[in-house]
């Protein structure tokens, strides 16, 4: 044979041995099912009428201009709010939180003189306990608290003349963490 014709018969072979030989198929079939459709769920919390603050100091609540009011130790004042929940879900459950409005800024003294509490509660009075919600609460009106008590044991001059800028205060419904 010719080294020509012996080159093209083992390049051909090459060729097949790299390309598996011969080709064959196996049977295959599929078919397409409705997988149906995921859908996601909700979380919400929408204010619910208009907020207030009042002085409840000497156990009454009387209405303040937060801006116009100038807190001494001994007082108590008190943030309220109303918001609706939405929450749907399977497995879903969160937390009801406010933004410490102490923490916010402000000046030092001032700071270390006020207490800021908070609390909730379902429209008809009973408690959120823990602030916990579930899809169970959806549509529930929940009444938010924020009180600030100026502590009347503050000494002398401490924290006159002083503010603690409250405009950062934030409502927060979280989703918990699984």
């Amino acid at each position: 044979m010719k080294k020509v014709t012996k080159a093209t018969i083992a390049g051909a072979l090459g060729v097949v041995l790299l390309t598996g030989g011969t080709t064959f198929a196996l049977w295959s079939d599929s078919a397409t099912v409705n997988g149906g459709t995921v859908n996601s769920g909700t979380l919400a919390l929408t204010p619910s009428g208009d907020p207030a603050w009042n002085d409840i100091s000497d156990s009454t609540a009387d209405p303040i201009t937060i801006e116009d009011f100038l807190i001494v130790p001994g007082d108590t004042i008190e943030y309220t709010a109303a918001f609706t929940v939405g929450a749907s879900g399977d497995n879903l459950s969160a937390t009801l939180g406010v933004s410490d409005p102490v923490e916010a800024n402000g000046d030092a003294a001032l700071l270390a003189a006020t207490t800021v509490t908070q609390t909730f509660t379902y429209d008809d009075g009973e408690p959120v306990t823990g602030g916990a919600i579930t899809s169970a609460d959806d549509g529930e009106v929940i009444n938010v608290t924020v009180t600030i008590e100026f502590d009347e044991s503050t000494p002398g001059t401490t924290a006159q003349g002083e503010s603690i800028n409250l405009g950062d205060m934030t409502i927060t419904l979280e989703q918990d963490a699984r």
